[in-house]
């Protein structure tokens, strides 16, 4: 997978408190949650410990500085036994209903998390593990 810097909203983020991320520009599309689909990939990096679940709201604005608001029906909740390490989260392309030109991602946990971090980045390609046989590594075939 092909991760640019400029999409990153964030990069190993603590989850034991509430966070927002980077906004991330969407200028070249015209509404961008209704062009070519946007791969979008949230993944825990380290497994979450101690809360009860956290809640991912996508927010959208006019400017980069501008008030950000709530991309309607992009909000949902993951439960502790879906935080796993390495588990893929929320959305796997940019919603529809995304239609300003400046997105950011909001992390609010419920309880108190002790350990728990997050990775989430608009992608070029969609980010699918692989399954046994698909990984080559020195010409052979792992798995």
């Amino acid at each position: 997978m092909i991760i640019d810097s400029q999409l990153v909203f964030l990069d190993g983020e603590d989850i034991s408190e509430a966070t927002t991320g980077k906004a991330v520009g969407l200028t070249s599309f015209l509404k961008p949650g209704r062009e070519e689909p946007i791969p979008l990939c949230i993944r825990m990096t380290e497994a979450a410990a101690g809360g009860t679940s956290i809640d991912l709201t996508l927010q959208e604005s006019d400017s980069e500085d501008g008030t950000f608001t709530a991309v309607p029906g992009a909000s949902l909740t993951v439960a502790l036994a879906d935080l796993g390490a390495g588990a893929r989260l929320g959305w796997r392309w940019l919603p529809a209903a995304v239609e300003k030109p400046w997105v950011r991602l909001s992390v609010t946990p419920t309880g108190t998390f002790t350990a728990g971090k997050i990775f989430a980045a608009l992608t070029r390609e969609d980010a699918l593990p692989y399954a046994a046989g698909m990984h080559i590594d020195g010409g052979v075939a792992q798995g």
